[in-house]
């Protein structure tokens, strides 16, 4: 028969463990001296169980106002075969290849042969315009069936740029997609919307969409707009989850254009109906200057977790729900002690991933007292 005394040491062995479970480890993604790395969120994240796929723009570094990066503007990749402990970069041939400061789509052409969304390697990467590395208005994909060594593309997004809705407009989604069948798939996409009573180009608002494609890439259809013209902020950056329940759940980012008492904020909105209509759900986290782009991931216990780069206090945190996104929990800390050659906390853009053991990896850019310079960081915990 156990004491009392062995009975507590035990819970106390026990709570000392949860406990160093629940602290992050941190791991180094992408790394290069005299090299700046960034914004995961625009390039996208793909995962085979333990094997995991980041995408990220490497460019010069130079400390300068702004972000510290100069020069061509190179799309790479990460990848972990271990869960996000050990990494390696590379730079397929033929994918976004460019010797301008920013990619500039060259031969793009229709798909012939409709893709297999649920091929057992598949990767599909959305590009556009208005973000680091690429420039292209009417927006394109490429695709994989191999994890990403090897790409195909550039394609073209079928006639969707003559649709009414989005005839145009200047598109600028990052890579967000759910995949819903051999041939079907939902992709979601921001197209820039220009003020009234502003020159063009000037001054625009961002609009989130929903668009469809039921052949394999060969077409694709408009759906629906998610979020509406707002001539007060941007809606963009947007990741969205199938529940298990059903629903879609999408976390963006909303950027104030006119001043207030907080200047952004982390939204969350529910489709119940197979994306055919959003209304808004919750907010997760407002800032007082600016905000970063959210990623979220449905957890195998049913809850939600949001993450975020918070540069006002210059870490990455997050949030759990336990209500399917309708209400957030109190506020915990990824990483902090973010340190640079500057004052400016340029970090973030995170994605992630739940592993094979229930433990969540991270990917975002950081900087650090032991490399100064913009690098892509993974950070490992159990939820």
């Amino acid at each position: 028969m156990r004491t009392i005394a062995g009975c507590l040491l035990v819970l106390l062995i026990a709570s000392i463990a949860a406990s160093q479970d629940m602290k992050p480890a941190h791991y180094i993604a992408a790394i290069e001296e005299g090299k700046f790395h960034g914004w995961p969120a625009n390039n996208g994240v793909w995962n085979w169980g333990n094997e995991i796929l980041v995408g990220f723009t490497q460019g010069e570094f130079e400390n300068s106002p702004g972000h510290n990066i100069k020069g061509i503007e190179r799309s790479l990749f990460a990848r972990s075969k271990d869960g996000g402990e050990n990494w390696t970069t590379f730079d397929p041939e033929n994918f976004l290849d460019d010797e301008n400061i920013k990619w500039q789509p060259k031969g793009k052409t229709v798909l012939e042969t409709p893709l297999n969304f649920t091929h057992a390697g598949v990767a599909m990467r959305i590009f556009a315009t208005g973000y680091h590395g690429n420039d292209d208005p009417e927006g394109g994909f490429y695709y994989s069936y191999d994890r990403g060594a090897t790409w195909k593309g550039p394609h073209v997004l079928g006639n969707l740029n003559s649709h009414p809705e989005l005839a145009g407009k200047v598109l600028t989604p990052r890579t967000d997609y759910i995949v819903t069948g051999p041939r079907e798939c939902f992709l979601f996409i921001t197209a820039s919307i220009p003020l009234a009573g502003q020159d063009a180009g000037t001054k625009t608002s961002g609009r989130i969409a929903c668009i469809k494609t039921k052949d394999g890439a060969l077409n694709f259809e408009f759906v629906t707009w998610i979020t509406p013209a707002s001539p007060e902020y941007r809606a963009v950056m947007p990741q969205t989850v199938r529940l298990n329940n059903g629903d879609y759940l999408m976390a963006f980012r909303k950027i104030y254009l006119i001043k207030h008492d907080v200047e952004s904020a982390i939204e969350v909105w529910v489709s119940k109906d197979r994306c055919k209509t959003w209304y808004y759900c919750s907010t997760v986290r407002t800032f007082e200057d600016n905000s970063n782009p959210p990623a979220i991931v449905e957890l195998e216990d049913g809850r939600i977790c949001c993450v975020y780069g918070d540069r006002d206090a210059q870490r990455v945190a997050g949030k759990y729900s336990n209500d399917q996104g309708e209400t957030w929990g109190t506020e915990f800390v990824i990483r902090d002690h973010y340190q640079s050659v500057d004052d400016w906390a340029d970090m973030g853009y995170p994605r992630i991933i739940q592993r094979p053991d229930g433990k969540l990896a991270v990917m975002y850019y950081w900087a650090s007292e032991q490399h100064l310079q913009q690098h892509i960081a993974c950070s490992i915990w159990q939820p």
